[in-house]
């Protein structure tokens, strides 16, 4: 299957809502003109879904009753809490075992560990977890 992106085209392209009866499942890319890149709709679609887009983080961040787990926000994994996101330690651990300026000990030099609250799963209880809200 050929990319959009291996094409070398120095236009944007535009894609086609026609259905097409060709056995081909990928979508026609269709070059824009001059003409299409300052027309008004074009210009009021993108203002309207920076809107909504914008909108979406607000409603994100103030939803209180969300199954997501609010301390990795749905990933399952966040920042690490030794090394602060950087994959190097900052100072020695362990009697010198792992020293400053060497991998995280914690993360291993990937910036992210596992959410402890929902054990890496992005909601609330996650994978075998033994609590229950229905018992409560």
């Amino acid at each position: 299957m050929v990319s959009a992106l291996s094409f070398t085209s120095t236009g944007p392209f535009l894609l086609s809502s026609r259905t097409h009866s060709s056995s081909s499942y990928a979508p026609k890319l269709l070059p824009l003109s001059s003409r299409h890149l300052n027309s008004k709709s074009l210009k009021a679609k993108a203002a309207e879904s920076k809107e909504t887009s914008s909108s979406k983080e607000t409603s994100k961040t103030t939803k209180k009753s969300s199954i997501l787990c609010p301390n990795c926000e749905g990933n399952g994994v966040k920042l690490c809490g030794q090394c602060e996101g950087s994959g190097v330690n900052k100072e020695d651990h362990f009697n010198g075992k792992f020293k400053a300026g060497g991998l995280c000990w914690l993360c291993r030099g990937k910036k992210e560990v596992l959410c402890g609250d929902c054990n890496g799963a992005g909601f609330l209880g996650g994978f075998l977890s033994t609590f229950d809200e229905t018992a409560m």
